[in-house]
């Protein structure tokens, strides 16, 4: 009997360790997508006026399809796309320190 007890209260407090660190890690996760938003929303902000219209939404994405268009055929291939797919610290120029 003291052993079934001992196992229940070990599984519950691992089951409440773990949704803990679930609910720090979703908030995180919440907080820096938040962040990323708000920045994507200021990107596309032209006018300042603290929304998107259509037409800022539209010309932000038209220039990004743009820039990702390297061969300007008006498509995207899957070469233009991978580097939007890639994060920014591992495409950065390493020093010459870190090639020593």
């Amino acid at each position: 009997m003291a052993r079934k007890l001992l196992s229940i209260i070990a599984i519950w407090l691992a089951f409440d360790a773990m949704s803990t660190a679930a609910f720090a890690f979703s908030k995180h996760t919440d907080a820096v997508i938040d962040a990323s938003v708000r920045r994507l929303l200021r990107l596309m902000d032209k006018d300042k006026d603290g929304t998107v219209s259509k037409n800022e939404f539209m010309t932000y994405f038209s220039r990004r399809f743009d820039r990702l268009d390297v061969d300007h055929n008006r498509r995207l291939m899957t070469d233009e796309l991978r580097p939007m797919l890639i994060p920014n610290w591992a495409i950065r120029p390493k020093s010459s320190k870190d090639q020593m």
